[in-house]
């Protein structure tokens, strides 16, 4: 929970930061952009790491790495500085989160028991990530500073305490037969690996996440800007927004997302959810007024935060002990892949019409649920065989 709501102390006051600073407006989505360039390039080399060191070790080199990386984005005064520390801390933030859903993984073996802690670990992430809104939109009314100080402290303590309350998840993993080389960490390399556990289903699944998280990103970053660039509102607003969609995003989690998962086949119920994503992110092209505007945004996050925990699930449910690891690392490539387009191409066509990124991410959320029919369509078949 401390994890999650730090690492997104930051968010709510980047607008600001942008401004402050005479960067140029672009850069909301470039900097997030250049983060998930090198989130994406490292997942799978963090998630092949997974199986040859504890989880917590990673954690630890991962959180501290991120603080660091957020440190030279507060000492920042150029677009090039900007791009650079993202980049650095890009480098850590995946390799974070793929330790922690391997962790959760590793240690419960059952996969009844696993699907329930695998979205009890995605609700304290959205909720904690909404919630890190408000606080750092808060701590923004005093300086941008003091946020970026506060957010570096406690990912780096937070790094600590993983690494002495976590137990060593060694014993319940499958240990490679040979070290890992200089080869297999080279980043790039790492995705070839992904051959020896993709098949024609999981890569419609890995699809229908890449692209629904470009319209996340493309949504999400710029209703952040949005908000202060057209009706001129301080970075608190954005943090209270950000505290209503947790409310929403825990009482979904905890009633819509265990219903399916209990009494559902989620290869199948999780399909109406991403139309509610879809039909939601198409609402918001009708409004121009704050209120109704602000209102689908809690809406359509609402249903995202179900989506999430459902196709984490699904990608768990289709690997196995020996490539457990792996599969949550590509998971994390491809939602960072997907932010590399969504945030960059949101930033750019901003200027154009800042109507624009919200038509992407509704064409972007229309294209995944079309991938995600085909799944079902073909899940049926495989059923009936």
């Amino acid at each position: 929970m401390l994890f999650n709501l730090a690492a997104n102390f930051v968010h709510p006051v980047t607008p600001t930061f942008i401004v402050e600073r005479n960067l140029d407006s672009s850069m909301f989505g470039v900097a997030l952009a250049a983060m998930m360039v090198m989130n994406f390039s490292f997942s799978p080399f963090w998630g092949k790491l997974c199986s040859y060191l504890p989880v917590k070790t990673i954690i630890l080199i991962c959180a501290v790495g991120y603080a660091v990386g957020q440190g030279f984005f507060c000492m920042a005064t150029t677009e090039l500085a900007v791009i650079a520390g993202r980049m650095f801390a890009g480098i850590f933030t995946g390799g974070a989160f793929i330790a922690l859903s391997n962790y959760v993984i590793n240690i419960t073996p059952d996969p009844t028991q696993r699907a329930e802690r695998l979205t009890a670990q995605v609700t304290i992430q959205n909720v904690a990530s909404a919630a890190g809104y408000f606080i750092g939109g808060m701590l923004g009314l005093i300086s941008v500073e003091v946020t970026f100080i506060v957010q570096i402290i406690a990912l780096a303590g937070c790094g600590v305490l993983f690494f002495f309350i976590c137990e060593d998840d060694m014993p319940y993993k499958h240990k490679p037969n040979k070290p890992l080389s200089l080869k297999e960490a080279n980043p790039f390399a790492a995705f070839a690996t992904a051959k020896q556990f993709m098949t024609p289903m999981m890569a419609l699944l890995f699809i229908t996440i890449a692209v629904t998280s470009i319209g996340q990103n493309s949504f999400d970053q710029s209703f952040n800007y949005y908000i202060k660039d057209q009706f001129n509102l301080s970075s608190a607003y954005n943090g209270i927004f950000k505290a209503l969609i947790a409310i929403v995003t825990l009482i979904a989690n905890s009633t819509i997302c265990v219903w399916l998962q209990r009494k559902t086949d989620t290869n199948r119920s999780f399909l109406p959810i991403l139309l509610c994503c879809t039909v939601s992110l198409g609402a918001i092209l009708f409004f121009d007024t704050l209120v109704p505007f602000v209102a689908v945004d809690v809406i359509f996050f609402a249903f995202n935060a179900v989506r999430l925990p459902l196709l984490q699930n699904m990608c768990a449910m289709r690997s196995n002990a020996e490539n457990s690891n792996q599969v949550m690392g590509f998971y994390q490539a491809m939602n960072s892949m997907g932010g590399i387009f969504g945030a960059l191409f949101a930033g750019l066509i901003y200027e154009t019409n800042p109507l624009l990124p919200f038509i992407l991410a509704f064409a972007a959320f229309a294209v995944g649920t079309s991938v995600a029919a085909v799944y079902v369509s073909k899940y049926r078949n495989e059923k009936k065989a």
